[in-house]
């Protein structure tokens, strides 16, 4: 009986709490529950769990999470694309936001206002590697040290890279390539017959001291010494600005970039050079990224792909330039130890490889700080895809030796 007079009240009222709740006023917004919320358009929405302790009149049981509220968030900006650049440029009409070292538009004008940066890279002994940071060079050279290896020198100009290395000691050679860029020299250490060398000519540098940490710093989960240092262009241009090594902008004229292929050139789908019996490298043509792979030998002798430890990815270029250049015995004072020197004057033979083809040209110094300029097959300056390049240097009788797809370089003294 009392519960058939329950419900009859229940029905009584029923219509009475229908009426109170259309009469609200309409600034009562309905609770959302997950799924149901109503989103601003363009605008995603976002989960903000409510906090029992700070939300007034909000009681939840002992544990139990409170319900999450779906809140439109604000809209993020979209960065805007760079503008295309209308190709070919160079040798000297660079517009201000042009990298002359790669013919590419840049993101940071600023960038272009400091000198480059050229960081000694490790390739020796094999456990340097995978090296970080490769991926953000303008310009990787590479060009035979001592003991049967090889050493990067990367030029940093364009882009920012948090993580460069492992950075090794300088060399004699390093000073005949760093001041054609106007750049910093950025290593750990050295002979002292090289220290000699580098005061002597004037290039300017960053060694790991006094720079140090954040410029150069040692990564203690490296197990070899030897391969645990590591820089930061970032932090190594402050560094530069504190001890004064940054002036006006550089004129770095000289290249000339052009997204059309040349005419001419024969196939080539990759190239291969042996700097020693130990170290080998491979830059094979991919069409679908329209760039150069690079494999490495291995201790088994095998090449296998060159990642950057950063990205993850296997190092890519635009271009692959083989340069002919003497290589002499560098006597030191002080040691006895295996040294060479470049002789980078004058012209000499140089190979370019773009877009999977080949051509023969000249690599030409028309100034002590100035870019070398590359001649085509005609004479006339070389345009380079749009991009990184690296540029291998060889002795000049290096012998070549080629097929319908592959070049093949072996390095010779001088």
């Amino acid at each position: 009986m009392k519960r058939r007079q329950l419900w009859t009240r229940l029905a009584l009222l029923t219509p009475i709490a229908i009426s109170l709740a259309c009469s609200l006023p309409e600034i009562i917004a309905p609770i959302a529950t997950p799924g149901s919320a109503a989103e601003t358009p363009g605008q995603e929405a976002t989960l903000i769990p409510v906090d029992p302790t700070s939300a007034a009149g909000t009681e939840t049981a002992p544990g139990t999470t409170p319900e999450a509220t779906l809140v439109p968030t604000a809209e993020l900006p979209t960065e805007s694309p760079l503008a295309p650049v209308v190709y070919p440029v160079g040798p000297d009409n660079f517009s201000e936001d042009i990298n002359p070292l790669t013919g590419l538009r840049v993101a940071e004008q600023a960038l272009l206002e400091r000198r480059p940066l050229a960081i000694k890279v490790s390739n020796f002994p094999r456990s340097a590697r995978p090296q970080a940071g490769l991926s953000q060079a303008d310009l990787i050279w590479e060009y035979y040290t001592e003991s049967g290896s090889t050493r990067f020198l990367a030029m940093y100009y364009g882009q920012e890279a948090s993580k460069v290395g492992p950075i090794r000691s300088a060399r004699v050679e390093d000073t005949r390539i760093v001041p054609l860029y106007n750049a910093i020299l950025v290593h750990v250490q050295a002979y002292q017959d090289v220290w000699d060398q580098m005061y002597s000519s004037g290039v300017d540098f960053i060694n790991e001291f006094p720079a140090s940490c954040p410029a150069i710093c040692r990564d203690a989960n490296e197990k070899i010494k030897e391969n645990s240092a590591f820089g930061n262009t970032v932090e190594l241009t402050k560094y530069a600005g504190i001890v004064r090594l940054l002036r006006d902008r550089p004129n770095l004229n000289g290249m000339v970039f052009d997204s059309a292929t040349p005419a001419g050139g024969g196939d080539a789908a990759s190239l291969w050079v042996r700097f020693s019996a130990a170290a080998l490298g491979e830059w094979r043509y991919d069409a679908v990224s329209d760039s150069y792979l690079r494999s490495s030998e291995s201790e088994s002798g095998a090449m296998v792909a060159l990642n950057d430890r950063v990205t993850g990815r296997q190092l890519s270029v635009a271009n692959a330039v083989i340069l002919f250049v003497p290589f002499n015995r560098y006597v030191g004072k002080t040691t006895t130890a295996e040294m060479w020197d470049l002789i980078i004057s004058g012209e000499g033979k140089a190979v370019f490889f773009r877009d999977g083809k080949v051509f023969e040209g000249t690599w030409k110094r028309v100034s002590a700080s100035q870019p070398l300029q590359l001649l085509g097959p005609s004479g006339s300056l070389f345009a380079l895809q749009p991009g990184s390049t690296w540029i291998g240097v060889i002795g000049k009788n290096s012998g070549v030796t080629r097929d319908a797809t592959q070049w093949q370089f072996r390095m010779a003294w001088p």
